[in-house]
């Protein structure tokens, strides 16, 4: 989330601080009833995402399931960790981890959103006991420039990308967080078909825009580096709980073949595809995924949990 969009989100929101043994600070949002029953719904953002897709489907989410958002590291709310940075998708799995416990959550379904899954598949593989199901939305199992526009070309040149913006901090800064919330920016995102321009509210858009401008862009770029680097597909054909992957047809970021594929992996695996959707999904169809979400969680996350005595 944005200040703005923390101001506003903070109305129906619990705001917690989470301290981490290694100093860094975590800002946790709990919506919904504390008291409803488990399993408590986990979203685990994008990259550079503070919780901006999920502002109009987190009503309809918190009705009457408890829902936790967080912000990593360096995020919206979160400030950078101290230095030398610790940003893996381990880490952010165990800060995840760390903040079940911190707010007595006993069981979640896991949402990931694009870099957000990685985060659950770890958060899977690192504390299984937590997770009762897991949700993909547009989230590969990692490697996330690996096919971004159907090239890898990105991956390649992002090592000298980090190495520039070292060198050139604060000229950097400037330009970045000059040129992100900008008009252009908005018209590039909304015209260059990265989002699908009649489903997406260009409010949500500027949100995105001013959360990832306000950024240390050694940071951002840091942790991109790690989520392009960092695998957990190995994880896939060991998940036990009830799993749901959703995919837009749209989606040049994370093709739907590579999400097709990343499905077929999953043993206990549900499978929808959003035809007109792209990579900002949940932004585009926030009551739509909201509702997949909710009926996921009630059809086939909680009898699960049932059959296991959970």
């Amino acid at each position: 989330m944005t200040e703005a969009f923390s101001e506003h989100m903070g109305q129906a929101a619990l705001p917690v601080r989470l301290r981490r043994d290694d100093g860094a600070s975590l800002r946790l949002f709990s919506f919904g009833p504390r008291d409803a029953v488990p399993p408590a719904i986990f979203i685990l953002d994008g990259i550079g995402c503070a919780g901006w897709a999920f502002e109009r489907s987190m009503p309809l989410l918190s009705e009457q399931r408890r829902v936790v958002l967080m912000h990593y590291r360096g995020h919206g709310q979160s400030p950078d960790p101290p230095r030398p940075w610790r940003l893996s998708i381990p880490v952010l799995a165990d800060d995840a981890a760390a903040a079940c416990d911190h707010l007595g959550l006993r069981s979640v379904v896991a949402v990931g959103f694009s870099m957000g899954f990685p985060v659950a598949l770890e958060l899977y593989r690192r504390h299984r006991h937590l997770v009762a199901g897991l949700i993909s939305l547009a989230g590969p199992s990692g490697r996330v420039l690996t096919s971004f526009q159907g090239t890898q070309a990105f991956g390649r040149l992002l090592p000298l990308v980090r190495a520039t913006t070292r060198i050139a901090h604060d000229l950097t800064t400037r330009v970045w967080r000059k040129l992100l919330p900008s008009q252009l920016s908005r018209e590039i995102g909304l015209r260059s078909g990265q989002v699908n321009a009649d489903r997406i509210e260009a409010a949500d858009l500027e949100l995105y825009m001013r959360g990832i401008a306000a950024m240390n862009p050694e940071l951002f770029l840091t942790l991109l580096d790690e989520a392009h680097r960092h695998s957990a597909a190995d994880v896939l054909p060991t998940i036990a709980v009830p799993t749901l992957v959703v995919a837009g047809a749209r989606d040049s970021f994370v093709p739907l073949a590579t999400m097709r594929a990343l499905a077929f992996a999953i043993p206990r695996v549900q499978w929808k595809v959003y035809p007109d959707a792209t990579h900002a999904l949940p932004a585009e169809y926030p009551l739509e995924i909201a509702r997949e979400i909710l009926e996921f969680v009630d059809t086939a996350v909680a009898p699960f949990m049932a059959a296991r005595g959970g």
